[in-house]
């Protein structure tokens, strides 16, 4: 699966009919995704690789925030493979929360104890709790589709012009833009920055 597919990019690229240029489309929206999944806050969910939106599974170790209620760092949660709450951060079966303790509020990315479960709240232990779980998403917004697209239109017409900042055009100069974000697709992104991403 990839953030959107060459045909929706096509349809930003005035002129472009067919399908030889899809291979280079397809590559700018992996580049896409990676580019995107940075700038809103998910990081690698693997030592070595790069981030993603997509689903994907992550271990995570995370204090333990004391209460019933555990937020992830990334999210949308699309499920829980399980989660131990550890005070020697050995993380052994002992430790194995039980999936019917809890519920999970994937959009949300919390995982909130329930009343009639056996686990009273989570510990206060630093890096006391591991989470294995997917998240990120499986069906990717029309919000994030649309600016993906819009980034790779721009990449694809701008491809000429990589390093300058001026280019010689109808007997005059004109101002070439970057190739990094759009601001209309920040504007696009904005409201799916995860917490972690947020500068004061």
């Amino acid at each position: 699966m990839a953030i959107a597919t060459a045909a929706q990019a096509r349809d930003y690229i005035r002129g472009l009919t067919g399908t030889s240029e899809d291979t280079t489309l397809d590559t700018l929206i992996a580049r896409c995704d990676s580019l995107f999944a940075s700038y809103l806050g998910f990081p690698p969910a693997s030592a070595g690789g790069d981030p993603t939106i997509e689903d994907v599974t992550y271990t995570l170790i995370l204090d333990g925030p004391g209460g019933r209620a555990l937020r992830l760092p990334v999210y949308p949660i699309q499920s829980v493979t399980s989660i131990h709450d550890a005070e020697d951060r050995l993380y052994s079966s002992a430790d194995l929360i039980p999936s019917g303790d809890y519920t999970v509020y994937g959009d949300e990315g919390i995982v909130y104890l329930d009343d009639d479960g056996t686990t009273d709240a989570w510990s206060k232990v630093k890096r006391g709790i591991k989470v294995v779980a997917v998240l990120g998403w499986a069906t990717i917004p029309d919000s994030i589709v649309h600016a993906c697209c819009m980034q790779v239109s721009h990449w694809y017409t701008s491809r000429d012009h990589i390093g300058r900042t001026n280019i010689s055009q109808g007997g005059g100069s004109i101002a070439v833009r970057d190739l990094g974000l759009l601001p209309e697709v920040r504007q696009a992104l904005a409201a799916h920055r995860l917490p972690a991403s947020w500068v004061a």
